[in-house]
């Protein structure tokens, strides 16, 4: 995946940690959209609704919006990731990607932002950006970061 999907991924898995209201209008959005296509597959007559590009335009500001918030917790928890993964030795590990190293990510990640086991895909996720941009990468620019 793409580091800007991936970003929106993590979005979507933290919106069990926002207001319900926002995870009630994406779902009657996807609703209304799905309700409207099954609507017009029934009975052609009927008007299309919403166009198309204008779907879209709201899909995207799902998207946008699901991205911004994945963007911000990374950068919310930047230093805890720096404090816990910006050492020589994990550098070193991670320059041989393998399934072995990134369980050893995974856990370090889950370790540093205290998360229970029950959000490893959180865990996952994060390290998939980590490990996309390039751990190397991350700790340059975390260093400009002041915590």
């Amino acid at each position: 995946m793409e580091i800007n999907d991936l970003y929106v991924s993590l979005g979507a898995q933290l919106l069990g940690h926002r207001p319900p209201t926002r995870v009630a209008g994406i779902v009657s959005y996807l609703s209304a959209m799905l309700n409207a296509s099954r609507a017009k597959g029934f009975y052609q007559a009927l008007p299309s609704g919403e166009s198309l590009s204008e779907w879209g335009i709201g899909l995207g500001v799902i998207h946008d919006e699901l991205k911004k918030d994945g963007m911000d917790f990374v950068a919310k928890v930047r230093g805890d990731l720096k404090k816990a993964l910006c050492h020589e030795d994990i550098l070193r590990l991670c320059d041989q990607i393998n399934r072995s190293t990134v369980q050893v990510v995974v856990m370090v990640v889950g370790a540093a932002l205290r998360l229970p086991r029950e959000f490893d895909p959180i865990c996952v996720t994060i390290t998939a950006i980590l490990l996309g941009i390039g751990l190397r990468n991350f700790c340059r620019q975390a260093e400009g970061v002041s915590e």
